[in-house]
């Protein structure tokens, strides 16, 4: 444990780590797009680079930390399961079918129905959870018992983070320069991979994480020093409703995330709307939260060179709706 934090002691995700996580994912969530728009960085009043996670077979990033995590299970397990809103699940589901592993996602009940759907799409059996379930986490790790699946953890396998984390080597590796990396925070894996990647390789970058001002478990684990467990969520971004962080996640987010900001939900609309109106770029709430955060700290950002990623494209009807309609 570390004595000071409160929290068990993780090792680094290494660049090592990272170098090997990109050698074992499907190509085609390899080398997205890193983009900038004189209108957007003209409204943000700073140099704003996005890297697009959307244009993938699942519409979001999270297929990079899926791939390496199936790639790495040795032995190949017959089974797998794990909780999900969508994203993860989606990234999940297509890995271990590329494998021939079966599937179980337990997703919370007031899930996207577009995101229940893809993950059937993709040859999951979705299980749905009540809040009495432990965020899910309990059931699955009941279903797990019972079936002998592994449960797959998303934000507690360092594989999983070291998958995210090439989003931050293809940045370097291309050749962008910036002063500040502003990422969300959900389980914790974006950050943390990125964030590490950064730490290693240009350590004078600064790491900003994001996380929904109506789930905010991670900010509050982040500012004590061990995760603490919130009795509910309550925000549009569904990817980022955490309320029972994993304290090796959190740990991690301790070692290399410099300070957190939080986003509300009217924040995040507005990102998105920027968004689509200046760069042509559609988010789901979650993958616009970090955008959301450069445009409420102006000052914060002013005149600096920030990224920040698009982290997913799965919208539901009721916020495609807002989105179009404002």
């Amino acid at each position: 444990m570390d004595a000071q934090a409160g929290l068990p002691s993780t090792p680094a995700i290494t660049p090592q780590q990272i170098l090997a996580a990109r050698a074992a994912i499907d190509p085609a969530f390899l080398d997205s797009p890193a983009m900038r728009h004189g209108a957007l960085d003209e409204a943000l009043g700073c140099a704003c680079t996005l890297k697009v996670e959307t244009l993938n077979p699942i519409r979001s990033f999270k297929g990079r930390g899926t791939e390496a995590v199936m790639a790495a299970l040795e032995p190949r397990p017959q089974a797998v399961i794990a909780t999900s809103s969508g994203n993860f699940g989606q990234g999940l589901a297509r890995a271990a079918a590329r494998r021939g592993v079966a599937v179980t996602i337990v997703a919370p009940a007031w899930a996207n129905p577009l995101k229940l759907e893809a993950m059937r799409r993709l040859g999951a059996t979705v299980r749905l959870a009540e809040p009495e379930d432990g965020a899910g986490k309990d059931l699955a790790r009941r279903i797990a018992a019972e079936t002998r699946a592994l449960f797959v953890e998303d934000g507690g396998h360092p594989v999983i983070s070291a998958g995210a984390g090439v989003i931050g080597q293809e940045l370097t590796a291309a050749g962008h320069e910036v002063d500040d990396v502003v990422l969300q925070i959900g389980d914790g894996a974006l950050a943390t991979g990125i964030g590490s990647w950064f730490k290693a390789q240009a350590p004078g970058v600064r790491i900003v994480g994001v996380v929904a001002r109506g789930a905010p478990a991670m900010a509050q684990s982040f500012a004590a020093g061990r995760a603490i467990d919130t009795p509910g969520t309550d925000t549009i971004a569904d990817g980022m409703a955490i309320s029972r962080p994993v304290p090796s996640a959190v740990a991690q987010l301790r070692a290399c995330v410099d300070e957190i900001l939080l986003v509300d939900d009217d924040a995040i609309l507005a990102a998105a709307r920027l968004l689509l109106r200046s760069a042509g770029v559609l988010a789901e709430p979650s993958g616009a939260a970090g955008l959301a955060a450069v445009m409420t700290n102006r000052d914060r950002f002013a005149g600096r060179r920030v990224a920040t990623v698009i982290t997913g494209s799965n919208l539901d009807a009721a916020f495609q709706a807002r989105l179009l309609g404002g």
